[in-house]
């Protein structure tokens, strides 16, 4: 499941994400349009992705089909990753390399408060 996940009502700039077990092709469809939807009110956005388990799917393809998916990746500039999955950790770093105009930081989930702070600010 990838789903809208709860956040901050004062924060419309961020995309908060939850992902747990498998993900179909209409979660990334459900995404991809309040994604769509929040970059016709905000110049950039942010990401809040929560992974707390990955099924069929490697953290790595996760965000290659959201990439894909997302018409204006150029318009996002923080990702915040919180998970225990140390795949998921690993493949965070990836990205970070991979994107320079999106900063990475990936939180345990221990740390949630800490990664929200910071993709908000």
């Amino acid at each position: 499941m990838l789903r809208i996940a709860p956040f901050k009502s004062d924060a419309e700039h961020v995309v908060p994400l939850e992902v747990d077990g498998e993900i179909g092709a209409q979660d990334f469809s459900n995404i991809v349009s309040t994604i769509e939807k929040r970059l016709e009110q905000h110049d950039t956005l942010r990401l809040y992705v929560e992974i707390k388990s990955l099924g069929g799917m490697s953290a790595s393809t996760v965000f290659s089909e959201l990439k894909d998916s997302i018409k204006h990746w150029d318009r996002f500039d923080k990702l915040a990753v919180v998970t225990d999955v140390e795949g998921v950790r690993t493949a965070t770093t990836v990205i970070d390399k991979l994107a320079p105009k999106l900063e990475c930081k990936t939180y345990r989930f221990d740390e949630r408060e800490s990664a929200r702070q910071w993709v908000t600010a």
